[in-house]
């Protein structure tokens, strides 16, 4: 079969997902129920099969983003698994990872695409039913092209003010040394208030 078919050519049976045997079963951080390691195409994930919640790792996450050929089979694996349980409240929460059992945070993937995942960043991703489509959705019409593109726009922008930032305080730098040898050449003139003045003004731009 071709990867990504959801149906054999020839005899017309649905793919089914293979089951993964796992020694370290996880616990769903949603509804505490068990977790069922799956492979789905390529890649592996756990499923909670009563929420449809999904915990992938990073590096699976990643992958399935570039490989586009599977896109189409992942989506319809998981529009074909009907949760047992009922659906997760729409409700914002910290929940624990499935394997250090520290709260997670919650970030907006790529920043833009409005799909809140829960991230370990030691460990994995946590997606609930329906996001894993979301984040497919998101890549194939080009959003996270767009984002990585004005990423590196806004890199870009701060290295120049970073760049322009270091040379006023070369500039201001030599400014304050012209003062002092003024200073220093009129004597007393170097107490005058306008000289400290200038000295304190400048102090609080190199600052």
């Amino acid at each position: 079969m071709f990867a990504g078919s959801r149906f054999c050519a020839k005899c017309g049976a649905e793919v089914t997902r293979d089951v993964v045997d796992d020694a370290t079963p996880l616990t769903c951080p949603r509804c505490s129920e068990s977790m069922q390691a799956l492979r789905l195409g390529a890649i592996s994930v756990h499923e909670c099969a009563a929420c449809g919640g999904l915990w992938v790792d990073p590096q699976t996450l990643q992958k399935l983003c570039d490989a586009r050929e599977e896109h189409a089979g992942v989506v319809s694996a998981l529009a074909a698994r009907v949760p047992s349980g009922a659906a997760v409240p729409d409700t914002v929460r910290y929940i624990p990872c499935p394997q250090c059992r520290k709260l997670m945070n919650r970030v907006n993937f790529s920043k833009t695409s409005g799909v809140i995942m829960d991230v370990c960043k030691a460990d994995g991703v946590w997606l609930d039913r329906g996001e894993l489509e979301r984040v497919v959705g998101f890549v194939e019409h080009g959003g996270l092209t767009i984002a990585r593109e004005h990423e590196r726009e806004q890199l870009a922008d701060e290295q120049r003010r970073l760049t322009a930032r270091e040379a006023g305080f070369v500039s201001r730098s030599a400014d304050v040394g012209m003062i002092n040898i003024r200073s220093s050449t009129h004597g007393s003139s170097s107490n005058s208030p306008i000289d400290q003045m200038l000295r304190d003004a400048l102090g609080l731009f190199i600052s």
